[in-house]
């Protein structure tokens, strides 16, 4: 019987007696060394086994003083001095009365699937997932560290155990139908390829996985090698990214660089018609007219290709289009994101109906308001230029009166006629002033217009006012702007002369000039030492023939802020005074840079 066994074990087996010669052979060890029964018998063990840690007269003496030998590895020449790695077990040959004749050696060939095991037991135990190695048959043969720490079991627990130990009851069917079919043709699956995994610990509790496989082909079969992930902090944060998608006001679509819709939100349910299940997965093109289809897939290529973020509203005309094939007009903003499954793009849209019906309500209103205002405009100048003539009548018949007759009249009499006089004076000036108001903006011809050179030729213009009053103008140095020439240097000078005008008795008039640049405009400010202004005032001084003053204190029309506003609107900007009573005034406009 015993004969029988060692006849037929698979490993090799040899005894040698204590000079080192061999003395039995099994039929394993033939084909192990290559020799036949014959040949190996009486062979020395010096002459089968190389490279070992110790030679034979160690191992005798080891086996003589009855020490245990763990198994060891070592190379054997076979015949033809072909080196073998094999793992030996020695063991005292002992006979009937316990003396020890001689030495027993198991020994199994190391194939390439141990090789392979003991590198992956290296590789496997420094991985960062969970590692699982199957056989064919879909047993467990090899787990690291981090497969305990996520599933819960010991190594005891696992090894020998069908893979099916750590799938949710509810997947192992289909899972071993999937295995096998994964076994008929393997090949290397990466992580992240759109599937929802779970896994299954000890305690029955599942989480998010992600597997990827990779087949070993050896001479022993097929192993595979499992990389787990456990994925739930990703998931929680997934479901809080989703959560905030779904929140937001405008729709939001998530598409690779091939154009297919990733994720949608519901709001792009709402806008666009579909749901949710038609839109995964398919083109984002079918959110788009069909006439731009083709410029449309191109645009996402070159955008895939720069990645740079295009903002909400970057001044492109573009449509959507719903399912019921009705089209309407979108605002996009694009941005890039990075992912484990490659380059993502985030398209924000929204629906701006009702805001072009806004905008094209605003633009016909502009339109009749401009057509009004130009009918305003057209009719001020001829009712003012229409008014001169009658006005002109008047006055010189007044003046014929007052010097062919003047002496006969009673102080009544004079007194009547010099109120008509002040009366049709002021009156010319009123439509004087209305005329030029009305002639503002009628040539829009901008030139680059030298600011420090319009302030000099204002001062020359003032010269008498400045010397009657003792003012001081002072300016920094002013840019060059693009404006009307005309209009601007009447803007200026308003300014001034108001400034000049509007001073406190007996303080000499101080006026500073100063300006700032901004990102998209210059600011000025015109500022004085004068008389100041009233708080609820510092809107009525912009309208048209507005005056705070009577005429026996300050002359005028008050109509030349009123120039200055229109002037400054004209040319992109806006004009605002900040003032204190007693404390002078700073007026301040912008122009476009």
């Amino acid at each position: 019987m015993d004969s029988q066994v060692f006849s037929n074990a698979r490993d090799a087996i040899l005894a040698f007696d204590l000079r080192g010669n061999v003395v039995y052979s099994n039929a394993a060890s033939y084909k192990l060394f290559e020799y036949n029964r014959s040949s190996l018998l009486g062979m020395e063990y010096g002459a089968l086994v190389h490279e070992a840690k110790m030679d034979f007269d160690q191992l005798r003496e080891a086996i003589l003083f009855n020490e245990t030998l763990d198994p060891f590895k070592f190379n054997i020449v076979s015949k033809g001095d072909r080196k073998k790695l094999v793992s030996a077990q020695f063991s005292p040959v002992k006979d009937e009365d316990g003396k020890i004749t001689g030495i027993s050696v198991f020994f199994r060939k190391v194939n390439q699937s141990d090789k392979v095991a003991s590198k992956a037991q290296a590789l496997v135990e420094t991985a960062p997932d969970a590692m699982v190695i199957v056989n064919s048959e879909g047993q467990i043969v090899l787990i690291n560290a981090q497969t305990e720490n996520q599933f819960g079991y010991n190594k005891e627990e696992l090894i020998g155990s069908e893979l099916e130990i750590l799938i949710p009851d509810k997947y192992i069917s289909k899972h071993k139908q999937n295995r096998k079919s994964y076994a008929k043709q393997p090949k290397p699956r990466s992580m992240g390829q759109g599937m929802e995994l779970f896994g299954k610990r000890k305690d029955g509790s599942v989480f998010p996985v992600e597997i990827s496989l990779s087949p070993l082909k050896t001479e022993d079969g097929l192993f595979v090698s499992a990389a787990i992930r456990n994925i739930t902090d990703r998931k929680k944060a997934e479901n809080k990214f989703k959560g905030l998608l779904e929140s937001a006001p405008d729709a939001i679509i998530l598409a690779d660089k091939d154009g297919n819709i990733q994720l949608a939100n519901e709001q792009v349910v709402n806008i666009f018609g579909y749901s949710k299940s038609e839109l995964i997965g398919n083109k984002i093109e079918m959110l788009v007219p069909m006439r731009y289809h083709h410029r449309h897939t191109n645009h996402r290529d070159e955008f895939f290709h720069t990645a740079e973020t295009r903002p909400m509203a970057s001044g492109l005309e573009l449509s959507g289009v719903r399912k019921s094939g009705e089209e309407f007009p979108v605002e996009i903003s694009l941005s890039p994101l990075e992912t484990e499954d490659g380059a993502l793009a985030i398209a924000v849209i929204r629906d701006t109906s009702e805001k072009a019906a806004v905008k094209k309500e605003m633009q016909d209103f502009n339109k009749k308001l401009q057509v009004k205002n130009k009918e305003l405009e057209q009719f001020a100048y001829v009712a003012s230029h229409d008014l001169q003539e009658p006005l002109q009548t008047v006055m010189s018949f007044t003046e014929f009166l007052s010097e062919n007759y003047g002496e006969h009249f009673d102080e009544t009499g004079k007194k009547s006629m010099q109120y008509i006089m002040e009366a049709t004076g002021r009156m010319r000036q009123l439509i004087k002033g209305l005329l030029d108001y009305s002639r503002i903006g009628r040539e829009r011809k901008p030139v680059m217009v030298d600011c420090n050179s319009l302030i000099s030729d204002i001062k020359v213009d003032l010269s008498s006012q400045i010397k009657a009053t003792n003012a001081s103008i002072h300016a920094d140095n002013l840019p060059h702007i693009k404006g009307n020439y005309t209009e601007l240097r009447l803007l200026f000078q308003n300014l001034i002369t108001n400034g000049i005008k509007f001073h406190q008795e007996g303080v000499p008039p101080k006026i500073q000039i100063g300006v700032t640049k901004k990102a998209d405009h210059w600011l000025f400010c015109i500022k004085d030492n004068g008389i100041g202004i009233e708080n609820k005032f510092k809107e009525r001084i912009f309208i048209i023939f507005q005056r705070l003053h009577t005429r026996n204190t300050y002359d005028g029309t008050g109509i030349g802020l009123a120039h200055c506003q229109k002037i400054v609107e004209l040319h992109g900007g806006k004009i605002w005074v900040h003032s204190e009573l007693g404390k002078g005034s700073s007026f301040l406009f912008t122009v476009p840079n």
